[in-house]
C-alpha cells in the first residue's frame, strides 16, 4: 500500500500534471494554474499537542503571483478514505496556516482537494458539523462551531465532460480507470510514460502497463513524441476483455436491455463494472 501511495504521487508531482488536477477538478476547466506561475510547497508541517507533531501531506505548489504566494494547493491521494476525513483536511490547513502566524510575509489561502483512487462509494462525513453530529454534539451548538467541508474527487466515477477537461496525463488515467480505454486520446502525447505507466499498473493492478515501459522511454530517449495510440493496440484486449465478462453476467441476470446499452454506451459501463464488480483483467 505504501507503495502504491508513493506511486501515485509521482505523476501528481510534475508542475503540469499537478496544474491540470487542479484546473480540472477545483476549477472545472479554467486554466487557473500552470507551469509557468505555480512553484513547489513543502509537504511538511507542524502541531503541537503534548509534544512537537509532523504531518506529511502528499503533493503541494503554490499559485504565484509578482513573487507574493496567493494559494497553497495541497492534494491528497487516498486508496482508504476514513470517517474522520474531515479532520485530515482541517489539519492540512491548519498547519499551513500556523506556519505563516509568525511570519511578516502576505498572508495566502490554503485549498485541499482530496483524491479517491478506490473506486467505491463512500459515505464518510463530507463537514465538520456533520461529523460532530455522529459523535454526539447537539445540533443547537453548531453554529457557534465554524464548518469545514470536505470535497473529494471520485476518480473512478468522473463524468465524460469532466474528463474531457484534462490536458494531462493525468487524463489517460482518468478515462482508462472510467472506460477501459484510451479511445478519445489516441493522438495525445505522453509527456511522462514512466510515471504513467506506473500509476496506471499501480491502480489498476495491471502489469502490462509497465511491461510495455521500455519500449516507451526507447522512443523518448530517441526524441520521438510518445503518442497514445501507440500504445493503444497492446491495452484494448483488457478492455474487451472487461465488457465481456459485464455482458455475460448482465444476461445471465437477464437484464438483456442494460447489456445492449452497455454496448452502444460505453459511458455507462463504470456505474454496472462498480455494481457488478468487474475487476480489470491481469494478463501474463
Amino acid at each position: 500500500m505504501a507503495e502504491k501511495d508513493i506511486t501515485e504521487k509521482i505523476l501528481l508531482s510534475y508542475a503540469d500534471v499537478f496544474a491540470d488536477c487542479i484546473n480540472t477538478l477545483v476549477y472545472s476547466g479554467k486554466q487557473t494554474l500552470s507551469e509557468e506561475n505555480t512553484r513547489p510547497a513543502p509537504t511538511e508541517s507542524f502541531y503541537k499537542s503534548q509534544k512537537p507533531h509532523n504531518q506529511f501531506c502528499d503533493t503541494s505548489r503554490y499559485l504565484t503571483e509578482g513573487g507574493n504566494y496567493l494559494i497553497q494547493y495541497i492534494i491528497e491521494n487516498e486508496t482508504r478514505l476514513e470517517a474522520r476525513q474531515i479532520l485530515r483536511k482541517v489539519s492540512y490547513q491548519g498547519g499551513a496556516y500556523r506556519q505563516q502566524l509568525e511570519s511578516s510575509a502576505p498572508v495566502y489561502g490554503v485549498v485541499v482537494a482530496v483524491i479517491d483512487w478506490t473506486g467505491k462509494t463512500s459515505r464518510i462525513p463530507t463537514t465538520l458539523h456533520k461529523l460532530l453530529e455522529l459523535n454526539g454534539v447537539p445540533s443547537e451548538y453548531l453554529e457557534q462551531i465554524d464548518d469545514a467541508e470536505l470535497k473529494v474527487y471520485h476518480m473512478n466515477n468522473l463524468s465524460p465532460e469532466i474528463r474531457s477537461r484534462f490536458t494531462s496525463d493525468l487524463g489517460f488515467v482518468a478515462d482508462y480507470l472510467n472506460e477501459g480505454n484510451f479511445d478519445r486520446r489516441r493522438k495525445q502525447p505522453i509527456l511522462h510514460p514512466e510515471a504513467l505507466c506506473d500509476m496506471m499498473d499501480a491502480v489498476t493492478g495491471d502489469t502490462r502497463f509497465t511491461e510495455q515501459l521500455k519500449e516507451l522511454m526507447e522512443s523518448r530517449q530517441k526524441g520521438e513524441n510518445v503518442i497514445m495510440c501507440e500504445y493503444i493496440d497492446l491495452l484494448e484486449a483488457n478492455g474487451e476483455a472487461r465488457l465481456a465478462d459485464l455482458l455475460a453476467k448482465l444476461y445471465g441476470l437477464g437484464r438483456d436491455e442494460e447489456a445492449k446499452t452497455a454496448v452502444l454506451h460505453p459511458e455507462v459501463r463504470p456505474k454496472l463494472y462498480q455494481e457488478l464488480s468487474i475487476e480489470m483483467h491481469r494478463f501474463a
